[in-house]
């Protein structure tokens, strides 16, 4: 049949005198589906008035099995009232055209065929799972009604707007092998007329087999691959073909180990390989989820222990003198600390710590040279010397290290306290600053202090084991 004209022209196509054809919506072997509005429900005010009416093909009007297997679809789809499965109407006869039709409900959405085509590299996981626990479910409910659709394909599987995955078109569908049914579904089976999807049928369907649960399961597991990967499991090659090349489908990346292992199981071609029943794959390849998401419930704690860890860990090594006024300048070779008011400590140059490399701390001195801080434990390198003129801040000279009881010394070891002992020895040539006679006392004391800390610094520098009594110093006095 041609294209309608729209509904309200005097030339409307008008089907059994009640149902106004709108617009085409799809077609296939059977007959053609448009957008029809049902006069009777105009009649009576319904907020709804639209339904979704399927024409007999011209060409198959003459064709007494077609006409007979559309009254079959009709009569299947009603007795199986599932909210995965398109409702279905009436069945109804149109004498001045000689056309069969039946009317369902009117869906909003769109085709799982134009799904797949606009995702070509597939969908994701939390796209696919819905959809692949509505489809599992509608095919479970009709077996157990003793139905196999037999032609479950991405054109005849419809998402709503709503995301409701809707099963269509029972035409073809078959009785299965144990169900009880009437000579004329037995006589009527439409596997035996060459009815079938190339693509997505399974290989005892070209055979002309009886009906089996397993046959949707091979056809499902096809449309759930194509969901997820955007392209068919046997590059687009009918069944038989794909059988005769022996061909395997490659792992889905985006499904577990377990996962693949369930879904290339559905698409064996041979049914004693298969899997049996569609809720072993619903089963097999949703029940890994909640695993999935403990797992990922698991790395967040662990995350967030860990923060609270390192953040617990620089609160201690800041130690009970820190303050959010006494904020510590970290000094590297490249860069001088800012520098300060005038102190009554003599001016010296600065011994500053190289970069700390990827897996070591830094040692951190603060704005006040009187009091350096160790933020974290020291890691052996060697004491870079800063020029006097980029440190202007006032460092007291540091001793020469000796051996202490429990410390090892290496030739590296020594090389880098001969060069600390040189440079201590042209940091105390430096001439003192004056210092009125009220001073003497707290800026010897202060240098004193200074010494032994920046002497134990460098040990520690040095990588040399320091004894508890010296832990103990830096910890109190070296704040």
């Amino acid at each position: 049949m041609s294209e309608p004209p729209p509904a309200g022209e005097d030339n409307a196509v008008i089907v059994d005198a009640r149902y106004v054809l709108e617009h085409r919506l799809g077609g296939g072997g059977m007959g053609v589906v448009y957008k029809a509005l049902d006069q009777l429900m105009v009649k009576h005010h319904d907020r709804d008035p639209y339904v979704a009416l399927k024409l007999i093909s011209e060409s198959l009007r003459q064709n007494e099995e077609a006409r007979m297997m559309l009254q079959r679809e009709c009569s299947r789809a009603q007795k199986l009232s599932h909210p995965n499965i398109v409702r279905v109407f009436h069945y109804g006869w149109d004498r001045t055209t000689d056309s069969d039709y039946l009317t369902m409900e009117l869906l909003r959405g769109e085709s799982l065929e134009r799904v797949v085509r606009a995702n070509p590299k597939g969908m994701a996981w939390a796209r696919v799972a819905p959809a692949i626990e509505q489809l599992c479910n509608a095919l479970e409910y009709a077996h157990s009604e003793g139905i196999v659709h037999s032609d479950i394909k991405p054109s005849n599987l419809f998402l709503t707007d709503s995301m409701t995955l809707k099963v269509l078109d029972f035409g073809i569908a078959a009785p299965m092998r144990s169900a009880d049914t009437a000579s004329s579904e037995t006589l009527l089976n439409p596997r035996r007329l060459g009815a079938v999807a190339p693509r997505y049928s399974s290989l005892e369907m070209f055979l002309g087999k009886d009906a089996d649960p397993s046959d949707d399961v091979y056809s499902a597991a096809c449309v759930i691959y194509e969901l997820i990967t955007g392209k068919h499991p046997f590059q687009g090659l009918e069944t038989p073909r794909a059988a005769e090349l022996n061909l395997q489908p490659e792992p889905v990346k985006l499904l577990s180990r377990a996962q693949n292992k369930v879904l290339r199981k559905a698409l064996n071609f041979r049914r004693k390989d298969r899997t049996a029943t569609i809720a072993e794959l619903r089963d097999g390849l949703l029940r890994h989820q909640p695993i999935m998401r403990g797992i990922r419930l698991i790395y967040a704690a662990v995350a967030g222990v860990t923060i609270a860890a390192i953040a617990i860990t620089l609160l201690l090594r800041l130690g009970p003198g820190h303050s959010p006024t006494s904020a510590a300048v970290t000094t590297t070779p490249h860069e001088a600390p800012v520098e300060r008011a005038s102190t009554a400590v003599p001016t010296k140059p600065a011994l500053s710590p190289p970069a700390p490399a990827s897996t070591s701390s830094a040692v951190n001195l603060p704005t006040d040279r009187a009091s350096p801080v160790l933020t974290s434990a020291p890691t052996v390198v060697a004491p870079a010397v800063v020029p006097a003129a980029a440190a202007p801040a006032a460092v007291a000279p540091v001793t020469a290290p000796v051996n202490r009881a429990g410390s090892t010394s290496s030739p590296a070891t020594q090389m880098q306290r001969a060069e600390v002992k040189s440079t201590a020895q042209k940091v105390t040539k430096a001439p003192p600053a004056m210092a009125t006679p009220n001073t003497q006392a707290p800026v010897a004391d202060a240098k004193a202090l200074t010494e032994r800390c920046q002497s134990l610094l460098v040990h520690a520098q040095l990588g040399e084991q320091l004894s508890e009594e010296d832990n103990t110093f830096i910890k109190e006095k070296c704040h």
